[in-house]
C-alpha cells in the first residue's frame, strides 16, 4: 500500500485533513476486503466470510466492489452459476429421484423400490411425506396403489 502524501497548503483546515485520512483509510479497507474475498476458496459461504476477521471490512463493501473482487478471483457469470449449484443431501437426491421416476407414469411402491434399489419401508415413508406435502398423488388400493408426481 502506498503512503499518503499530503501537501499542506496554506489555509487547509484540520477537518479537511481528517477527511482525507478517513477517505484513504476507507479505500485501503475496501482494497483489503476485496483482496480477502478474491483469495477465499470458491466453497466459502457468505456466513463464513462474515464470521472472519475481515467481516467489518466485507460489510462495508458496495455490491460493485464485491462483484469486482469476485471477477478478480476468476468468477465470471458462467462460473458463478456453476459454483452456485448447491450440494444436495442424500435425502434431497432421493426425493428428486423419486419425482423423476414417477413424473411420466404412475408406479407402485414395488416398482419404484426395484428401480431405485431402495427398501420398501423407507420408500413408503418418503412417499407418505411427499403425499402430505402435495408433491405426489396416489390412486388405487392396497398393493395396486400407484403414485404419480403432481405437475
Amino acid at each position: 500500500m502506498g503512503a499518503l502524501a499530503l501537501r499542506v497548503r496554506p489555509g487547509i483546515h484540520m477537518t479537511e485533513i481528517a477527511q482525507l485520512f478517513e477517505s484513504t483509510l476507507r479505500q485501503n479497507r475496501s482494497r483489503a476486503a476485496m483482496s480477502t474475498v478474491a483469495r477465499m476458496p470458491p466453497t466459502t459461504t457468505l456466513r463464513e466470510l462474515l464470521a472472519s476477521d475481515a467481516a467489518d471490512a466485507i460489510r462495508a463493501l458496495s455490491l460493485g466492489e464485491l462483484a469486482e473482487a469476485l471477477r478478480e478471483a476468476g468468477f465470471g457469470p458462467a462460473q458463478a452459476a456453476e459454483e452456485a449449484e448447491p450440494e444436495r443431501s442424500p435425502q434431497e437426491r432421493l426425493y428428486l429421484q423419486i419425482l423423476a421416476e414417477i413424473a411420466d407414469e404412475p408406479m407402485t411402491i414395488g416398482q419404484l423400490s426395484k428401480r431405485l434399489d431402495l427398501d420398501v419401508e423407507q420408500l413408503r415413508g418418503y412417499l407418505s411425506w411427499m403425499k402430505k406435502m402435495g408433491k405426489v398423488v396416489s390412486s388405487g388400493r392396497a398393493r395396486a396403489t400407484r403414485y404419480q408426481a403432481v405437475t
